[in-house]
């Protein structure tokens, strides 16, 4: 081979080792571009509450800005600090080790070995969201971010259930009659639909920013407060959408 030859053939390894590069660097940019929309931990770090959608399994715990020295998730982890038998209600509190802020202000939560348990997306009112596939709906409260004026008494009246805004389907009253736990009564002043009488709440309550109505089974419905002074069910992707509104 020629010397021209050996230079030109080099100068073509060069070549494809720099477009080589360059296209691993492309790929790579989107996953650092989703990493570094997620936000510093500080802005996350505080109390919460870890609870089921019907808010009768309730976890305390603590996020920390305090870095774990382990990266998971494609993000650094903290610190979380957790009362393990009172969180045994919720099973998969076993597996969490630590946290991470992730794209969204959403807040991950990891196992030891830094595989992700659960990825909670912000809400409102000082709530995160995840819906947990074969378990279920569950959120993360943050006290100091819940409306501090909202009281149950504010809410006590008449309301309106609806599944389309302005065509409400019946008429239910949340009462100040108490019926223990921390719950009051419901009293419906107009009869609901066959198709939502397993939904049908008996008492309901507040937790945190968000209002609960349980039924007689114990099952909850979760409504978020919503702009307009209304309240919408949470997920509002799972099933009816559910609003109430004031009559």
């Amino acid at each position: 081979m020629g010397l021209r030859n050996k230079i030109g053939l080099s100068r073509h390894r060069r070549a494809t080792i720099a477009a080589t590069g360059a296209l691993v660097l492309l790929l790579a940019s989107p996953a650092r571009a989703q990493e570094n929309d997620a936000p510093p931990a500080a802005t996350l770090a505080a109390d919460y509450r870890l609870t089921n959608a019907d808010g009768d399994r309730v976890c305390p715990l603590v996020l920390s800005d305090k870095p774990e020295g382990r990266r998971g998730g494609g993000a650094e982890r903290y610190a979380v600090a957790l009362d393990r038998a009172a969180c045994a209600a919720i099973l998969f509190s076993v597996d969490i080790a630590s946290w991470a802020p992730g794209p969204g202000n959403s807040i991950r939560l990891h196992s030891p070995d830094g595989a992700l348990v659960a990825e909670f997306t912000e809400g409102v009112g000082g709530t995160w969201e995840a819906l947990r596939e074969g378990d279920g709906v569950y959120f993360l409260v943050n006290p100091h971010l819940a409306d501090p004026g909202l009281r149950a008494a504010d809410l006590v009246g008449a309301w309106d259930l609806a599944e389309t805004a302005g065509k409400p389907i019946c008429r239910l009253e949340l009462t100040d009659a108490e019926a223990g736990g921390g719950t009051f009564r419901v009293r419906l002043a107009a009869t609901c639909p066959a198709r939502l009488a397993a939904q049908v709440p008996e008492r309901w309550r507040l937790d945190g920013g968000s209002l609960v109505l349980l039924g007689a089974g114990g099952d909850g419905l979760r409504f978020a407060a919503q702009e307009d002074g209304g309240w919408e069910k949470v997920p509002p992707d799972e099933g009816t959408p559910l609003l109430l509104s004031r009559p």
